[in-house]
């Protein structure tokens, strides 16, 4: 990736982008809590005669499973941020060009997003388009003098 292609701007909308990575934070919580309550009932039906060693490892494993799913959710909310931003960013852009092109009302103003973003496809046709209208307004422009 080229450096003029690089945004600066890692966080670009941040209620969008907070929104779905707080979602899959909270989904990756809800995952570990859920196969840690699992496995904490199934460690807890074991039938151990040292009742004091048992107790002992029930605390250790609550303790690994907290720690376990701290840090899922950390990676879960890291992996969101990561992923809004290949929309959010695309979005920001396309806003901002449509922004110069009401301001100035030029048609040869192009939509410019990075190779990888999600919405490269719309930005395809979106410039398809804006050529399109940038020819007819020249055609009318023509007519018009």
């Amino acid at each position: 990736m080229s450096g003029k292609n690089r945004r600066r701007l890692f966080i670009v909308d941040e209620p969008f982008q907070m929104k779905y990575a707080l979602l899959l934070g909270l989904s990756g919580l809800a995952v570990s809590l859920i196969a840690g309550i699992v496995f904490y009932a199934h460690v807890n039906s074991m039938d151990c005669g040292d009742v004091t060693f048992l107790a002992y490892q029930r605390k250790l494993l609550l303790v690994k499973i907290s720690a376990v799913s701290v840090i899922i959710t950390a990676f879960m909310f890291l992996i969101g941020v990561v992923l809004s931003n290949k929309i959010s960013g695309a979005v920001f852009s396309i806003r901002r060009s449509l922004k110069e092109i009401a301001d100035r009302g030029d048609f040869s103003i192009r939509f410019r997003v990075r190779d990888h973003d999600e919405l490269k496809d719309l930005v395809v046709d979106l410039n398809k388009t804006m050529e399109r209208l940038d020819m007819e307004h020249g055609r009318i422009s023509k007519h018009k003098k």
